[in-house]
């Protein structure tokens, strides 16, 4: 609503900036729950609150950016023409979002317990419906702006099949009908929205992993994970004698952090392969530090545990990264950008094109299954440790096969949080 006022008073017009046809911004919403996780709990301090704001919300716009140029092939804002902009994906001014939750969060409390609590969870079930179909007529919409999106027409396919069996022409000229109004909404709302150009436009599907798509993306999280690992336990290794490991997962050798690391990393700065290394530099620092702090959050958000702690540590930002880290990354984004990813984007592409997309669905079925022993586990050992008792077979598994012991000798760095 406020950038519906702000963009009235400018063009003197009404233009609903919003990419669905609701009065919805996800963007923003994303930005306020993101900020209110990070940093309204842990930081009282006015001047701090509005710096990692300003980064916070930096970080969600330009990463949402990425995405959707990536993910569609066009670029839906562009900051270029305004001062302090990052490769047009976010300027200063767009930075200020989040500092709104210092004020709306104490409001919005307020608010919800003045409502009864099954009120709010049946409204809350009806916004995440409504929200949810307004979306899939977001995505049939953009299907005319960009046919050859597989998903979106996979989508767009199912509702027209949707629409021959209940209606014929009549329910078919329904959904035409919002596709047109969906790609007039986009242009209005969206006057920047140009093609994406280079060569991860149209990728050449005679090469396995070309461009920068999901099975790419996969390879280089998947090497990612097992180097990292396997690097990280030779520096602790070396530095503290101590053989530890660091693995995320309960099988294999796999760190999820550096492995979506490699991946951000990729998707972020490679289109900066050109530019100087001061800026590959900066950028990789700032996406590191956000990206870690992000993680140490969550991770003790969803299982009240803490896996590392640079409390210690000189300039450190409430344990969770700190400054000498926030170097390494700048590193690791240079050497990567610059070095390593040409060439091992050039080895991936080596690999026969169905070979790979074999082999990469039995890792990602691997991976998936490990990934959810992993959370299951960790989580059971929460409930272990507030005195919940196994109620079902699932439960009861898992405490024999994963004991505290167990979990504690393979995540030999995690700690209860505070």
């Amino acid at each position: 609503c406020v950038e519906v006022v702000f963009t009235a008073v400018k063009q003197k017009r009404f233009v609903n900036r919003g990419v669905m046809n609701g009065p919805i911004v996800p963007l923003y919403g994303l930005m306020t729950v993101i900020a209110m996780v990070l940093l309204e709990p842990r930081e009282n301090n006015l001047f701090v609150f509005v710096g990692a704001s300003i980064v916070v919300c930096a970080a969600t716009e330009v990463i949402a950016g990425v995405l959707l140029e990536r993910l569609f092939g066009k670029r839906w804002w562009d900051y270029s023409n305004r001062r302090y902009n990052l490769k047009g994906y976010i300027c200063l001014q767009g930075s200020l979002t989040a500092i709104a939750v210092r004020w709306l969060n104490p409001v919005l409390a307020w608010g919800l317990r003045a409502i009864p609590p099954l009120a709010v969870k049946i409204s809350a079930l009806v916004f995440a419906v409504l929200l949810l179909a307004d979306g899939l007529v977001m995505v049939y919409g953009i299907h005319a702006m960009r046919r050859h999106w597989k998903f979106s027409g996979t989508i767009a396919e199912y509702l027209q099949h949707m629409s021959e069996n209940i209606g014929g022409g009549l329910s078919g000229g329904i959904l035409s009908w919002y596709q047109h109004r969906q790609k007039k909404h986009l242009i209005k709302a969206f006057p920047n929205l140009t093609a994406q150009t280079g060569e991860d436009a149209l990728p050449d599907y005679s090469v396995f992993a070309s461009g920068i798509g999901f099975y790419k993306l996969f390879w280089l999280f998947f090497i990612g994970a097992l180097v990292g690992d396997v690097v990280e336990t030779i520096f602790v290794f070396l530095t503290s004698g101590v053989i530890m490991s660091r693995s995320s997962l309960l099988y294999g050798p796999f760190s999820v952090v550096w492995g979506l690391g490699a991946a951000l990393l990729t998707l972020f700065l490679k289109s900066m392969m050109d530019k100087n290394d001061c800026y590959i530099f900066a950028g990789g620092a700032l996406l590191g530090g956000v990206y870690e702090y992000m993680c140490s959050v969550v991770t003790e958000l969803v299982f009240g545990k803490v896996f590392w702690d640079y409390s210690k540590m000189p300039f450190n930002l409430n344990g969770r990264v700190n400054l000498l880290y926030c170097v390494f990354w700048g590193i690791v984004a240079v050497v990567w950008v610059k070095v390593v990813y040409p060439r091992l984007s050039g080895l991936i592409e080596k690999i026969p094109p169905r070979a790979g997309k074999i082999l990469t669905k039995i890792l990602l079925v691997l991976l998936a299954l490990d990934i959810a022993v992993s959370c299951m586990a960790l989580y059971r050992m929460q409930q272990r440790e507030n005195g919940v008792a196994a109620s079902n077979v699932v439960e009861r598994f898992l405490d024999e096969q994963y004991p505290d012991e167990y979990l504690h000798q393979r995540y030999q760095n995690m700690k209860f949080a505070d």
